[in-house]
């Protein structure tokens, strides 16, 4: 398969590096955009007559194209969604020579989430400003990059992104790069910060409406419920530290508790004050009667663990960036706190705590 060298005059064409368990959303957000564009779209994958699958199963897409037959002359601009897809891209030597000669020839190169790996296998970071997943930060800071935890990251034709919450700002800078522009819509300004982009997402295929509010109200009765176990079990204790730490959680749960529901009505929702698990409050109560602070201390730690896992799960779920946003600094602040409550039950428990026996190996 061949492909005519791009001119200023013919439409601009665009490689998007695939291979199976991409980040759905990530490819189809930019895809969707771009088609609606005059440009010409080739999936790149690994293998022929393949089909590639997104981890959340939603999306699956078959390649036009190899690594093997593609040059980097063929193309105006390299773009590479995130997901697990990246780990299997950086295995294919064609493909890193594809993004190293497109980088060398002054070609975009968007990269978002966890594709920054491709990058880094490439060698392309080296004094470069980029961001992208939390979770790469290092492998791209040690590949010689300058990480800035920004929604979009722009060093000359590189673009980079963090999360599918950026999709909509990444795939705008996208389009503005490449000179695109769609019909009957115009593109908004990044810096406008009164601009629904959760709708211009819905729009390429992201999160709609009631997938946000699904997310925002399960958060919500969440913080709700670990707010009200957590003035069971300051009532329960008698240690000043745990007393301290757990007015902390309490005061920043009502926090997080206000502003998702700030967000709730941001989209028009009513705010509901249903009982939130006196079921399970009931149950809570009976546990306490006979549990020790020790014990206390350690349920208090397990529900700090699963709001910090389940709003940093939420938040990559979205391509809505304020509501992806707001669960980020929610699932930070209880980490912090799980770090604080940690510590204190790890004090606590002492000489409890129980040295593991040596194994046979080390008896000799």
């Amino acid at each position: 398969m061949t492909y005519a060298t791009p001119s200023e005059t013919t439409p601009k064409r665009i490689a998007i590096l695939i291979e199976s368990g991409f980040e759905d959303s990530e490819f189809t957000v930019p895809y969707t955009a771009l088609k609606r564009t005059d440009a010409k779209i080739v999936l790149v994958g690994s293998r022929m007559n393949e089909e590639y699958t997104g981890k959340k199963g939603k999306v699956t897409v078959s390649p036009d194209a190899t690594a093997t037959e593609v040059l980097s002359d063929d193309f105006d601009a390299v773009l590479i969604p995130g997901g697990h897809a990246p780990d299997k891209i950086r295995r294919n030597d064609r493909a890193v020579r594809l993004v190293m000669d497109a980088m060398a020839q002054g070609k975009v190169v968007a990269a978002i989430c966890h594709a920054p790996h491709v990058l880094v296998e490439a060698d392309q970071l080296r004094d470069r400003r980029a961001t992208g997943f939390h979770s790469v930060r290092k492998d791209m800071q040690n590949a010689g990059a300058t990480y800035v935890d920004e929604p979009v990251v722009v060093d000359g034709p590189l673009i980079t992104s963090r999360r599918p919450g950026d999709l909509p700002l990444f795939t705008t800078v996208l389009l503005s790069q490449l000179g695109l522009a769609i019909e009957g819509e115009a593109l908004p300004d990044l810096d406008d910060q009164e601009y629904d982009w959760w709708k211009l997402a819905e729009s390429w295929g992201g999160s709609n409406r009631q997938d946000i509010l699904n997310v925002i109200n399960t958060a919500l009765v969440g913080e709700r419920y670990t707010q009200a176990a957590f003035r069971q079990y300051l009532g329960k204790v008698s240690d000043a530290e745990a007393k301290t730490v757990f007015t902390e959680v309490i005061t920043a749960k009502e926090t997080h508790i206000e502003q998702l529901e700030m967000r709730l009505r941001a989209f028009g929702e009513e705010v509901s004050w249903q009982a939130i698990g006196s079921e399970a409050l009931a149950t809570l109560q009976n546990w306490i009667q006979s549990s020790d602070e020790v014990e206390i201390l350690r349920r208090a730690l397990g529900d700090l663990q699963t709001g910090a896992l389940d709003a940093a799960k939420f938040s990559g779920q979205l391509t809505d960036p304020v509501t992806s946003d707001l669960l980020d600094r929610i699932a930070q602040t209880l980490t912090r706190l799980e770090a604080r409550v940690g510590d204190l039950y790890r004090a606590r428990l002492g000489s409890e705590v129980e040295p593991p026996l040596p194994t046979t190996a080390a008896l000799g």
